[in-house]
C-alpha cells in the first residue's frame, strides 16, 4: 500500500510538471504577441480613430458615393476645406519666411471637375501617341478616377516651392531637387500634412498611384508626425487604426 501510495503521488507530481511546461509555453508564445499588440496600441495618437473626419480614406477602392458636405473657404482663389485653412496659411507663411515662397496650385475639387482633370490627362496622353489602353493606364497611375480623388475632402492641396513652378508651371516629381520642395516636404508634418503619395515601393503599392512630390494631405499634426516617423502612407495607417480596434 505504501509503494502504490508513493507511486500514486509520483504520477501526480509528473502530471503537474508537464502541465506547468505545457502553460509555461504557452505563454511564452502568446506573451510577445500580446505585448505588441498592447504597444502597438499604446502608440497610436488618441487622434489615430476611424470616425476622425481627417482621416477619411478616398481611393479607388474606397470612393465617395456621394459629394462630402462641409464649409470652404477660399486660399487665393482656390477652394480648400475650412479646417485646414489655419494650417496652410501657416505652413506657408513659414515656407516663405525660410526663404522658399510657395504656390497653392490646386485644392478643392468636385467629382465634376476631377473627370474634366482625367479627362484632359487621357487625351494629352493619347496626342502623345498612345494607345487607348496605355493612355488610360498612365492617366490612372498620376491622377484618381472621379469619385476616388481626396481632392474631394477639401483637405488634399497641391503645393509647388516657387522655385520649380515659376520656372515650368508644371507639376513634376523632380521639383524635390529644389531646396524649397525639400523643405515643404520635411516640414509638412508640422502643420498637421503629410506628402500623400511617396516614393517608396511599398508605400507606392498601397496608394496605387506614383510618387507626387508636391501633394499634401491634412491628418493633423500627431497623425502627420506618426504617419512620417513610421513611414506609413494613409492606407496603411487606416488599416492599423482598424487592427486596433478588433483587438
Amino acid at each position: 500500500m505504501k509503494n502504490k501510495g508513493l507511486l500514486a503521488i509520483g504520477i501526480a507530481l509528473i502530471v503537474l510538471f508537464i502541465g506547468g511546461c505545457i502553460a509555461a509555453y504557452s505563454l511564452g508564445q502568446t506573451k510577445p504577441q500580446d505585448q505588441v499588440k498592447t504597444k502597438h496600441a499604446a502608440q497610436l495618437p488618441k487622434s489615430a480613430a476611424s470616425n476622425n473626419p481627417n482621416l477619411i480614406l478616398v481611393n479607388k477602392k474606397h470612393p465617395l458615393k456621394q459629394e462630402l458636405g462641409f464649409k470652404k473657404v477660399e486660399m487665393n482663389g482656390i477652394p480648400v476645406s475650412q479646417t485646414i485653412q489655419e494650417p496652410l496659411e501657416r505652413f506657408m507663411h513659414d515656407a516663405q519666411s525660410a526663404g522658399y515662397p510657395a504656390t497653392l496650385v490646386s485644392g478643392y475639387r468636385s467629382k465634376a471637375y476631377q473627370e474634366q482633370v482625367f479627362n484632359q490627362n487621357y487625351e494629352q496622353n493619347v496626342s502623345q501617341g498612345m494607345s487607348h489602353d496605355q493612355a488610360l493606364k498612365a492617366t490612372k497611375g498620376v491622377i484618381q478616377t472621379p469619385g476616388s480623388s481626396e481632392h474631394e475632402t477639401g483637405l488634399a492641396v497641391d503645393v509647388m516651392t516657387n522655385q520649380y513652378w515659376d520656372k515650368y508651371h508644371n507639376l513634376e516629381a523632380k521639383s524635390d531637387q529644389m531646396a524649397g520642395q525639400k523643405w515643404l516636404i520635411k516640414h509638412a508634418p508640422d502643420y498637421g500634412f503629410v506628402l500623400r503619395y511617396v516614393k517608396s515601393p511599398e508605400g507606392r503599392k498601397s496608394t496605387g498611384i506614383d510618387y507626387e512630390s508636391w501633394h499634401f494631405r491634412y491628418v493633423g499634426v500627431e497623425n502627420a508626425k506618426y504617419m512620417t516617423k513610421h513611414h506609413l502612407t494613409l492606407e496603411q495607417y487606416d488599416q492599423m487604426i482598424k487592427d486596433q480596434h478588433q483587438n
